[in-house]
């Protein structure tokens, strides 16, 4: 019942503002790899784990942009 709300409410908000939300987290995830890459040994695993948790945002902002275009 939530996946199907969710995407009910996706059409409710504008692409050009999925389409920001996915280029922010895209930025995110890019700093976040270079910070994993910078990073001291004994700071890796912190970054690394940042570094999946802004791809995981990253890949969720580009679902939901696609299911928003998908409805239109």
């Amino acid at each position: 019942m939530i996946a199907v709300r969710s995407a009910l409410d996706v059409g409710r908000i504008r692409p050009a503002a999925l389409f920001d939300a996915w280029l922010f987290a895209e930025a995110d995830a890019t700093l976040a790899l270079a910070a994993w890459r910078s990073a001291a040994s004994d700071d890796k695993a912190v970054a690394y784990a940042t570094y999946r948790a802004a791809l995981d945002r990253e890949a969720q902002a580009a679902r939901t942009l696609e299911l928003r275009l998908e409805a239109a």
